[in-house]
C-alpha cells in the first residue's frame, strides 16, 4: 500500500509540474499554484516544506524592502 501511494504522489506532483509549465506558456493560466501544490506533494514531512516557504517569503520580503528603499532614495534625489 505504501509504494501505491508513493507512485501515486510521484504521479500527482509530474501533473501539477506540467500543469505550471503550462501556466508559464499560456499568460491567464496560473503557475505558481501548481508547483507549490507539487512541492507540498513531493515533500518528505509537511513541516519542512512550510519551512522552506516561510524561509523564501521571508528573504523575498526583505529584497524587496531593500528596492523599494533604493526607487525612494533615487526618487527624492531626482525630486529635489
Amino acid at each position: 500500500m505504501k509504494k501505491f501511494f508513493m507512485i501515486f504522489r510521484v504521479v500527482l506532483a509530474v501533473l501539477l509540474i506540467i500543469i505550471g509549465i503550462i501556466g508559464l506558456i499560456i499568460p491567464v493560466f496560473p503557475t505558481v499554484p501548481f508547483l507549490v501544490l507539487a512541492a507540498v506533494v513531493l515533500g518528505k514531512k509537511p513541516s519542512e516544506v512550510i519551512k522552506f516557504f516561510n524561509w523564501v517569503s521571508k528573504n523575498v520580503q526583505l529584497h524587496l524592502k531593500r528596492i523599494i528603499r533604493r526607487f525612494r532614495k533615487k526618487r527624492l534625489k531626482n525630486h529635489d
